[in-house]
């Protein structure tokens, strides 16, 4: 365990205030050590993984911040295919190929393996989600090939329920172990996970994701491979040192009060608000593609909030439209 370590080393975005103390913990175990003791000695607990997707205050987190970043994988038992394709929540990604600069779309890869046997797999929540995938494809197991080039560890794509074209993670969630606030462990079904459109109960919960329980599929590997592939290379073009998009897409309803061709943010940013390049600070709306807030040097906090704060104001003052924030906010601003 190390005191006043600087989260910014831990987050995508290298934005970032001190952690009081800071430990790693390498796979659940570990974390359920870890959060017992805080608990114990009445000290709060922040979990991070991957880093992305979030934004730590300039001021830092008090207590001890987790850094849950390893586990183990185990592949269980094979059944029989059940359910139908579950209602679809959303797509996390929309873009019309013929314009504004982000010009990569998604639609060509989507196919559902409903009708395939399924697999069970047991995942520590702090596992890198692109280890899983990879390792998954290694053993003839799909049903993950739509999170390609998503950093973050696995209790992070649960927290956040991502998306990956019309796919969402929560689809292929069979169910959740986790510590409760009280520290005990529980397990609860995927019914109770209260997912939806980059949601998840662990929002609001207090509770700590410790592992996961999927039901993949035996499906075509060699398709899955391929998909894996060009996922990345059309996301390729996505920013580095961001966390992630900002904003979630605005609802259909608007996009269609509006005229605009697409639901996406970074559209909307580009071609009504004509916010290209606007910057505060080092924190800057990305070129790549316009949903996305860039540190360019050595953003503070303060300066990416400058930034969307601006892009929130200019988006209900020109178009009436309350956009709704994809980044979790943690620590003292």
């Amino acid at each position: 365990m190390k005191a006043d370590v600087p989260l910014g080393l831990h987050t995508t975005l290298g934005i970032g205030g001190k952690a009081d103390l800071f430990y790693e913990a390498r796979d659940s175990l570990e974390l359920v050590k870890a959060v017992r003791l805080s608990k114990s000695l009445g000290i709060p607990v922040t979990i991070i993984g991957g880093g992305s997707n979030i934004l730590v205050g300039d001021k830092g987190v008090r207590g001890l911040v987790v850094k849950n970043v390893g586990g183990v994988i185990k592949i269980g038992k094979d059944k029989e295919p059940i359910g139908a394709l579950p209602e679809e929540v959303g797509a996390r990604w929309q873009a019309d190929s013929t314009v504004g600069s982000f010009k990569y779309d998604f639609a060509d890869l989507d196919y559902d393996e409903w009708d395939e046997k399924r697999v069970e797999v047991v995942v520590d929540s702090g596992v890198p989600l692109s280890v899983l995938m990879m390792s998954m494809a290694d053993a003839g197991v799909t049903g993950l090939q739509w999170y390609s080039r998503i950093p973050g560890t696995v209790g992070g794509a649960i927290f956040n329920n991502i998306h990956g074209g019309t796919h969402t993670i929560g689809e292929v969630v069979e169910g959740v172990k986790l510590i409760d606030r009280n520290g005990e462990i529980r397990e609860i079904s995927s019914e109770a996970l209260g997912m939806g459109y980059d949601v998840s109960r662990f929002h609001n919960s207090g509770e700590i994701i410790l592992e996961v329980k999927f039901n993949l599929f035996r499906g075509d590997v060699d398709k899955s491979r391929w998909v894996i592939g060009e996922w990345a290379k059309r996301k390729s073009i996505q920013p580095g040192r961001s966390a992630g998009c900002v904003f979630k897409n605005i609802a259909d309803a608007d996009k269609e009060r509006l005229g605009l061709p697409t639901g996406s943010v970074g559209y909307l940013v580009e071609h009504v608000l004509k916010l290209s390049g606007f910057r505060v600070g080092d924190a800057a709306v990305s070129d790549a593609h316009k949903n996305f807030i860039v540190n360019v040097g050595s953003a503070t906090a303060s300066d990416f909030v400058g930034v969307r704060n601006e892009i929130v104001m200019r988006a209900k003052e020109k178009c009436g439209i309350d956009l709704e924030s994809e980044i979790i906010l943690m620590g003292e601003f």
